[in-house]
């Protein structure tokens, strides 16, 4: 019995062994380089409206979220980022909007958050 698991293991030694490649293998890449003149890259004009849409939307979405104020103060803070943003830009009057209303946001919820936290509740659920 013992003869046999002797064999058996030297059996698959040896195929273990073999099996590697012994032999070096070369391979050849060959790299083809594709110039394409012809993208374009995209333009950001000074006139484009998107901080002002995504400031006054942030504002929006955090007036919204008055229940959570701690997500309510996160979302205010983007929005008083994109409107500051958007001030040289198109649309100047809803990026002021945006600002401000966000600004507004912004302070009332971290006072709710600041408050809940000091009372060592859930700033998170509000109202629950």
């Amino acid at each position: 019995m013992t003869k046999k698991l002797l064999l058996l293991f030297i059996t698959l030694t040896t195929f273990m062994n073999v099996s590697y490649s012994s032999f070096p293998v070369t391979e050849t890449q060959q790299i083809e380089i594709v110039e394409n003149t012809n993208v374009e890259l995209p333009t950001y004009k000074s006139e484009t409206s998107l901080w002002a849409i995504l400031s006054i939307s942030c504002a929006l979405l955090s007036f919204g979220l008055v229940q959570n104020p701690l997500a309510a103060t996160i979302i205010a803070l983007l929005g008083i980022v994109f409107g500051a943003i958007g001030f040289n830009k198109k649309l100047k009057g809803l990026a002021i909007t945006g600002f401000v209303l966000s600004l507004i946001i912004f302070l009332v919820s971290a006072f709710i958050t600041f408050v809940l936290l000091l009372f060592r509740e859930d700033p998170t659920k509000l109202g629950d």
